[in-house]
């Protein structure tokens, strides 16, 4: 009977030691007052479809995709990056633009990502994640 007790009681000890956990846990997230929204990125990389080689200045590709971005989202962060990626044998390097944007729709992101395909000619990879933000300022 004791050790019946015994095995109880530290079961319940267990299962609310767990409940403090997960609770204080929550309360870490909440204190930064996070809010919801789908984060998307964008990998342009730059090789002319056609041709398989880079036909624009990487600054002019900046400029353009940058206007056409903002013209459909409210605000993007770019960076150049090299991708790297194998056709047949060959190893293919191209410039890319890493372009994350936070809070738009699926509508805006289609619409610019066709207008980026039809007028610079180049691939564009879409990546959508639900994400939590709070943009801090002094």
């Amino acid at each position: 009977m004791k050790k019946k007790l015994l095995l109880l009681g530290t079961f319940i000890l267990c299962i609310i030691t767990l409940a403090g956990c997960v609770s204080s846990s929550e309360k870490k997230s909440d204190t930064i007052d996070l809010e919801t929204t789908d984060r998307y990125e964008l990998l342009i990389g730059l090789n002319d479809v056609t041709t398989g080689k880079q036909v624009m200045d990487t600054q002019e590709a900046i400029e353009i995709v940058k206007l056409k971005l903002l013209s459909h989202v409210s605000g993007v962060t770019i960076t150049v990056s090299n991708g790297y990626y194998y056709v047949g044998a060959f190893i293919v390097d191209e410039t890319t633009l890493n372009c994350l944007i936070y809070g738009a729709n699926d509508e805006a992101i289609a619409a610019v990502v066709a207008e980026i395909n039809d007028d610079l000619n180049v691939s564009v990879l879409v990546s959508k994640t639900p994400s939590q933000y709070r943009l801090i300022t002094p």
